[in-house]
């Protein structure tokens, strides 16, 4: 008997292993990801109403004014019991107001808990300072002071983790002059979201492997047995009938196969086959060669049909196909795109003054120099002197460049008066780029529009 490198028990094994892991690793992923965003989503959003409460709470000059005079008012004082009231109240790591001066972080106000009082903590002072923060989180304090939203991040620093949001404070001619600060602890929420991808993972393993020993011992009763059996009866078919050219002789033995399923049909197939083999082999090799010669022919008439005769780029048939895949791209938000429009000009002149024959010369050496620029885009001929690029990945980076390189290139043609007329090739070139909420048709006009304003730009500099 021969020993297969894969056989069917094996790979089921190593296949569902390979299930199993990869479900793991991908709920890991997903359930990370998921439950992650939304539990930060509650974070900012009640990290949002609570700097924008104690926003609504401060008298922004007053407070400004405290920080000029370094002295604090009947203000200062109310708003500090708030604060202090407000960081218990709602169980928040800190709440505070702050400012950065290089690399210090200077106190304007900051809320003292109740087990802080307790403790024997007293109200931190107006414009006391700290050089504890490093410089990356002073940077990132920075970068909100110059934003007027408020911004979320994680911090960490000698007082713990933190998730932190920040609300620029500015006085009555706009200036920010402080941060709004309040700070969540996310320990609490690392150990949930750890928690909660533990579990899915464990329960995925379990669930996996007890699907795949139910798997593993259905299929061996319903399929990989009845499947042995099948191939020792083909193989013995094959031994009996090789080198044998007389049809007849193709006899095949049906095992004895009752499992209900499809592999019993296969063994009912395979030996109706080989009664058909021995009636009607002559006439299967006939029309297999009558089938193989209609596949070239339908696969000749499909390439015809989608390549442009003249040019060899897309024809208008290879465009309209591009437009349905352009579109089912957009549904499905994938890689923006830009359509360019190629206009050539002059060539009714070119054929009435020269013949058809050199008017196809200038169609086609027109459609060299765009598909020699735009190398990495598909090029598509829509109408007599009318050329579609549709622009992916680099090319659509690039863009601008190869837009301007292919005005210049015709220009450069068409002004070569070294050149035989119907190798001046002059063309108006136009493009428009995806926008969310376009279709097609709409991108396709705007670079008709574009093209249509190019040529007349052309037409006015003649």
């Amino acid at each position: 008997m021969t020993a297969y490198k894969r056989p069917i028990q094996q790979s089921i094994i190593l296949g569902s292993a390979l299930f199993i892991t990869f479900m793991c690793f991908f709920l890991l992923l997903q359930s990370y990801q998921s439950f992650s965003k939304s539990l930060f989503q509650q974070y900012d959003d009640r990290l949002d109403n609570i700097l924008n409460y104690v926003h609504s709470q401060i008298d922004a000059d007053d407070l400004y004014n405290c920080v000029q005079t370094r002295e604090t008012s009947e203000k200062y004082k109310q708003l500090q019991q708030t604060l202090n009231g407000m960081v218990d109240e709602l169980e928040l790591f800190y709440l505070y107001i702050v400012f950065t001066r290089d690399t210090l972080m200077v106190n304007v106000i900051s809320a003292t808990s109740q087990a802080e009082r307790d403790r024997g903590e007293t109200d931190m002072p107006l414009l006391d300072y700290s050089e504890a923060y490093p410089y990356e989180e002073i940077q990132k304090y920075n970068k909100v002071m110059e934003q007027s939203d408020i911004m979320f991040f994680e911090e960490d620093s000698e007082w713990g983790a933190a998730y932190t949001g920040c609300k620029p404070l500015a006085n009555s001619s706009g200036k920010n002059y402080a941060l709004i600060c309040a700070d969540i602890s996310i320990a609490s929420l690392h150990n949930t979201v750890n928690s909660y991808v533990f579990y899915n993972v464990m329960l995925t393993i379990i669930l996996g492997l007890l699907f795949g020993l139910i798997l593993i011992v259905w299929l061996r009763h319903n399929i990989t047995g009845p499947i042995l059996a099948l191939e020792k009866s083909a193989r013995r078919f094959a031994e009996k009938s090789r080198n044998h050219k007389d049809p007849t002789e193709l006899v095949f033995d049906t095992p004895n196969i009752h499992t209900g399923n499809e592999v019993e049909s296969l063994a009912r197939a395979i030996s109706q086959m080989s009664d058909d083999m021995r009636k009607y082999i002559l006439s299967m090799m006939s029309a297999e060669e009558k089938i193989k010669s209609a596949q070239e022919t339908a696969a000749d008439m499909t390439l015809l049909a989608y390549k442009d005769a003249l040019t060899h780029v897309g024809s208008k048939i290879a465009y309209d196909r591009a437009i349905r895949a352009l579109e089912k791209e957009i549904s499905e938000n994938k890689i923006p795109f830009a359509i360019a429009m190629i206009d050539l000009n002059n060539l009714k002149n070119i054929n009435d003054g020269y013949g058809h024959s050199n008017g196809n010369s200038y169609i086609y050496g027109a459609c060299q120099i765009i598909c020699s620029i735009f190398r990495h885009s598909p090029v598509f001929r829509i109408g007599g002197d009318e050329f579609v690029v549709i622009l992916k990945n680099t090319d659509y980076d690039n863009r601008t460049e190869l837009i301007n390189q292919t005005k210049q290139k015709f220009s450069e043609t068409e002004s070569d008066n070294s050149r035989e007329p119907w190798e001046r090739f002059s063309a108006a070139v136009g493009i428009a780029e995806y926008r969310s909420g376009d279709s097609v048709d709409m991108v396709f006009k705007n670079a008709d529009k574009d093209m249509y304003e190019n040529k007349m730009t052309m037409k006015k500099k003649n």
